[in-house]
């Protein structure tokens, strides 16, 4: 997608119709399809869709990045399951808002294990060709990833460092004969990615049926508790926890629980298991955002003690540069034609951006954290006519506080500043704080006429909404579990709502951002 484009962030979980399991679903993405194009919008931003285990709720620590979260298969497009199942599934989960993975799970996945139960007794999979040929396609990641879960299963989900040693040194034998013994449920894990691509590749022709792209984006790296770490262990160094290094906000860093790569490993491997990333994530999205771009030039980790300081690696200034490129050359290449944007975000330097820029890689720009001179008394706002064209622009990520949360909090001398240096001051009341209609149509368009190549922002600052989709630092039910507030059809229904899409779609049309025909 060549032209300026302007694109919505919605986390999968997050859409919702009327017929779903209270989370959203793969064939949810039609009607979102739609509601995105009607409002002059062409890029749908998604959240990783990594399946993680049934305790961990963040898509950014998955059980595999490759594998699509079985949760997110629509089950009123799977074979074998009726009406009544559908009707007593929803019963239990309720019609609350948003449902959390650990309420959906006990529900899906039974279901899903009775339609596979079925299929095998009609032995419908033996003659399945689309079946074969997902299995052969996808063989690099496949075989490794249904038998890990088939091993958590077994040992109660364990982990991996506390099975048999042979298992969980992945040594071949061990792992051929735990694969000949687990045949039935490895060829049922499979079966359900198998039905989860299908889904989403129906989706994706809907999708470029009506010229709207569709966005993933790439976790920095699997949990230590994934199939790809235990199948590539080589590949990582256990005794290290990748992290942020110390700032003005953790004066000790931030330690994320995930397992430092093992960088001279990846390289003498030219990356292949990142490359095997980037050809599955090419195979499903046409843009990709990649997560913590900076962390594939230094990645930044503690040891074991806790008082013990952190390090870069690699430490060199020229090796970090040389893995960098090199690493966004691989994926380029194992992900083409696909596009990429790099999530560039806090504490990066500056010729890491001068590399993305060298290979034309758009950076972004978050337009509260754009600023000149930082915690002085001459700090002003950045006006997004001054964004490159090499950006995407927007209000905030899944991260922040709503661009009205942001607004109210905002002391008035910084509103004051914020309306001046967008030159918008006769469109908005510092003195509120209330975002009021006509104060977000002044920042939309104030991003929409920005040169930056992409503009996409959460689906809540496109109406004025709320709620958060996560809050950094806490563990709670209300993170990783927002929904829209009605399902997309009753949307569609309130007059505010469809007077807001007619004015979007006008926004866009203004600003030269319209989807292709």
């Amino acid at each position: 997608m060549g032209q300026r484009a302007a694109g919505v962030l919605i986390p999968l979980f997050s859409t919702r119709v009327g017929d779903d399991l209270g989370r959203g679903d793969i064939l949810n993405l039609a009607p979102m399809i739609d509601f995105a194009r009607d409002a002059g919008l062409s890029i749908i931003q998604l959240l990783p869709l990594d399946e993680t285990a049934p305790d961990e709720n963040s898509p950014y620590s998955a059980m595999s990045v490759l594998a699509i979260d079985p949760i997110y298969i629509a089950m009123r497009g799977v074979p074998n399951i009726g009406r009544i199942s559908l009707a007593r599934a929803r019963s239990r989960v309720g019609r609350g808002r948003g449902v959390s993975r650990g309420v959906l799970r006990p529900v899906v996945l039974p279901l899903l294990e009775r339609a596979f139960r079925s299929a095998r007794r009609g032995r419908k999979l033996e003659s399945d060709e689309g079946f074969a040929k997902f299995q052969d396609l996808n063989r690099d990641w496949l075989p490794e990833y249904a038998l890990f879960r088939a091993l958590k299963e077994r040992f109660s989900w364990e982990s991996w460092e506390e099975w048999p040693r042979d298992l969980a040194h992945h040594e071949p034998a061990a792992v051929e004969t735990a694969r000949r013994e687990l045949a039935q449920p490895i060829a049922m894990y499979s079966w359900w990615q198998y039905l989860a691509a299908t889904q989403w590749n129906a989706m994706r022709s809907y999708a470029h049926d009506r010229g709207v792209w569709l966005a993933g984006d790439i976790a920095f790296s699997p949990a230590r508790e994934s199939a790809e770490v235990w199948a590539n262990q080589e590949m990582f160094d256990l005794t290290r926890t990748v992290g942020a290094p110390p700032d003005a906000f953790n004066q000790k860093g931030q330690r994320w629980g995930l397992p430092l790569p093992n960088w001279e490993a990846m390289r003498a491997g030219n990356f292949k298991l990142w490359e095997t990333r980037a050809r599955r994530a090419g195979a499903m999205f046409d843009l990709i955002r990649i997560d913590h771009v900076v962390g594939l030039y230094r990645t930044f980790s503690f040891g074991n003690d806790s008082d013990a300081e952190g390090h870069f690696s690699p430490q060199d200034r020229d090796d970090q540069i040389e893995q960098g490129e090199r690493m966004m050359r691989a994926l380029s290449a194992a992900a083409a034609p696909c596009a990429f944007v790099a999530e560039d975000l806090g504490s990066v330097p500056e010729w890491v951006r001068e590399s993305l820029t060298r290979m034309n890689v758009p950076g972004y720009k978050v337009m509260r954290w754009e600023r000149i001179g930082w915690d002085t008394p001459h700090e002003r706002f950045v006006a997004p006519s001054a964004y490159p064209e090499l950006s995407v622009a927007t209000t905030g990520t899944h991260d922040t506080e709503t661009v009205a949360e942001w607004w109210r909090e905002l002391d008035a001398a910084s509103r004051e500043k914020f309306c001046s240096a967008l030159h918008i001051c006769d469109r908005m009341r510092p003195d509120c704080p209330r975002l009021h209609e006509s104060s977000l149509d002044a920042i939309v368009e104030t991003l929409y006429a920005a040169p930056s190549r992409y503009v996409i922002l959460p689906v809540q600052d496109f109406f004025g909404w709320t709620a958060r989709i996560n809050r950094p630092g806490t563990i709670n039910e209300s993170n990783w579990t927002y929904r829209l507030p009605l399902t997309i059809e009753r949307l569609r229904q309130n007059p505010w709502v469809a007077a807001r899409i007619i004015k979007l779609r006008e926004l866009a049309r203004k600003c030269g951002r319209t989807p292709a025909a």
